[in-house]
């Protein structure tokens, strides 16, 4: 086991969500994935999950908490925000930093915003303060091909998109597996967590983020494009951006420097 990884799921009334924990640090660390998370949640993800992050894992006790199972139809970010702040206090998770990948970067925004108590650093990778043109254009994309059951096309155009031309050459014939052998679990909750991200906007509000924020973009980010990132940066004050070079929305193509960046920020002074 890499750093006691764990399967877990916790019911909150009548709902339930799964989540994993590993580290070996007794300081928290919460993590929110991002629209994967429609296609298939964490559970019995543990030991791949630990294994892709252990570098967080030697000094802090990570989080990692898919959404709801039970997403109902009009979700939104910020819906999910606060079914994942009920989800830490049963915990007793409070001022802990939060690390939002993409879609999960959006609903971090929202827990920052609606739930400061529970956030003490937020750290937004490859996500963006609003659905913008290319966002809607690639996720709808991908909505039509869920719903047409195409899903070795919709493997193929998420990988394509998601990484840089170089890395993808590499891993094209592995997504063309995956979209073989593989299928969508629960189109519906992929579907519901798709349109939360065509709707999200949090611009009107995301001034009055005051706690350390650390912004990361990948330069050839082609889900979201670049310019997300920047502008999240214009918006929040207290917020520093890093640019990542040679990578696109995978964070993976960059995954030892992206993990450095993330542990030297929660341990600055900033």
């Amino acid at each position: 086991m890499v750093y006691s990884a764990k399967n877990h799921v916790l019911h909150l009334a009548d709902k339930s969500m799964d989540y994993v924990t590993f580290g070996r640090g007794e300081k928290p660390l919460v993590m929110i994935p991002g629209l994967g998370d429609g296609l298939a949640t964490v559970r019995g993800m543990a030991q791949s999950i630990s294994f892709l992050y252990r570098r967080l894992g030697r000094d802090y006790k990570v989080y990692v908490f898919s959404r709801m199972n039970e997403l109902p139809v009009g979700c939104s970010t910020r819906d999910m925000a606060g079914d994942l702040a009920r989800a830490m206090t049963a915990l007793g998770l409070t001022q802990t930093p939060v690390l939002g990948i993409s879609q999960g970067g959006m609903i971090a925004q929202w827990l920052a915003l609606d739930f400061p108590d529970k956030v003490s650093r937020l750290l937004l990778a490859v996500t963006t303060a609003r659905a913008n043109e290319l966002s809607r254009e690639r996720v709808g994309h991908w909505m039509r091909l869920a719903q047409a059951d195409q899903y070795q096309d919709l493997m193929a155009d998420i990988g394509q998109h998601s990484y840089s031309s170089r890395t993808y050459a590499c891993l094209k014939y592995l997504y063309k597996l995956m979209g073989f052998f593989g299928k969508i679990k629960n189109k519906e909750r992929l579907l519901i967590q798709a349109q939360a991200c065509k709707e999200h906007d949090a611009r009107a509000e995301l001034a009055r983020i005051f706690c350390p924020t650390l912004i990361v973009g990948a330069k050839m980010d082609d889900v979201l494009g670049l310019e997300a990132s920047y502008e999240l940066n214009r918006i929040i004050e207290n917020s520093r951006l890093i640019v990542l070079p040679d990578c696109g929305h995978a964070l993976y193509e960059k995954n030892k420097e992206f993990q450095q960046l993330v542990l030297e920020f929660l341990e600055s002074n900033q």
